[in-house]
């Protein structure tokens, strides 16, 4: 069986070079990358990773809390999160929590007991203090945990205003937006705030519903559809998530409702159903590929400096213009 000599040989550089194209660590000219690469293919050489992780004692392994991958913004995130740790030389540990708190410490003890390098935290079923007992390095999405964990997260008063700005540009004067339990004190709630404000502003009747931490499913959101276009509201714009969004224009299409003509809708978080449905989902993207960044970037420095980062780094969003509004 060949070694890393072996492939050292044959690529004609050294151990240490062999061993930085394996570890991603430092600068490797393209030419030098290709060589290892090819020795290693020829000599059909498989790194002995448990060594590795014993000599460093580090796994390489990250875990990711999310409460559903089911749910789009999650499929989506998590997507960017792995492509962005095999870049960086690591693995990830997926766990759906599905928002209970018994099977979030059972997924924290159990990433614990596989000896995980770090932990990303995007599903928030238990108290903040329990998250600050973590004696792992830890980064939020979109929630702050108090000032030792650095929180990754979009610009969602903007977001917020952005899709107000639209629906009142396109006329609209009776509005919904559908958010999540307000008692979950997530960052992206602040959108709905700002959006209720400028509604406000502006002199725009504005509906919500909230939808309570257990009602995420067809059922409840067929409850809260019809509730929407019950004749007591008759609405002109509906602001929500993508995935709910898409469901609000089915309905308004099987009921007959010209979309955007009769009723405006602006979708949130910019994921793959906007772009499938017909006509396509005006909605307010949010950057995966930059948040997704600076959550392992925020990681790994922790890792490897064993400091957290205390600041909280914030993206900016979008408006990508579809069909279900005017221009």
């Amino acid at each position: 069986m060949a070694g890393i000599k072996d492939v050292a040989e044959k690529a004609g550089v050294s151990v240490t070079t062999v061993s930085r194209v394996l570890n991603k660590r430092g600068y490797i000219s393209q030419e030098m990358y290709q060589r290892v690469n090819q020795a290693i293919e020829e000599l059909n050489y498989c790194p002995n990773q448990i060594a590795r992780n014993l000599y460093l004692q580090r796994t390489f392994m990250i875990g990711l809390l999310i409460p559903d991958i089911s749910r789009p913004f999650f499929a989506r995130l998590a997507k960017y999160i792995e492509m962005e740790l095999n870049d960086r030389g690591y693995k990830m540990m997926l766990c759906n929590t599905v928002e209970k708190a018994n099977k979030e410490r059972e997924c924290l003890a159990m990433l614990r007991q596989n000896k995980v390098d770090g932990i990303i935290i995007g599903s928030y079923a238990l108290d903040t203090a329990e998250y600050q007992k973590v004696s792992l390095p830890i980064v939020s999405i979109d929630m702050k945990l108090g000032s030792q964990i650095p929180n990754v997260t979009s610009n969602h008063r903007m977001g917020g205003e952005l899709a107000a700005r639209k629906l009142i540009g396109n006329g609209c004067k009776n509005v919904v937006q559908i958010m999540g339990d307000r008692r979950v004190k997530i960052n992206s709630q602040e959108r709905h705030r700002v959006f209720q404000k400028l509604m406000e502003e502006n002199g725009v009747k504005c509906t919500t519903f909230e939808l309570k931490k257990k009602e995420f499913s067809r059922e409840e959101y067929a409850k809260v559809e019809e509730k929407i276009f019950s004749a007591a509201l008759d609405i002109d714009g509906v602001f929500a998530k993508d995935y709910i969004a898409a469901r609000v224009l089915h309905t308004a299409l099987s009921r007959g409702i010209r979309v955007p003509q009769e009723l405006k809708i602006v979708g949130y978080d910019g994921t793959e159903i906007a772009e499938l449905i017909y006509p396509r989902l005006t909605t307010v993207c949010q950057n995966y590929a930059a948040i997704s960044q600076s959550i392992v970037n925020a990681l790994i420095h922790q890792i490897e400096q064993k400091e957290r980062t205390k600041e909280d780094m914030v993206h900016d969003v979008i408006l990508l213009e579809g069909g279900t509004t005017l221009t």
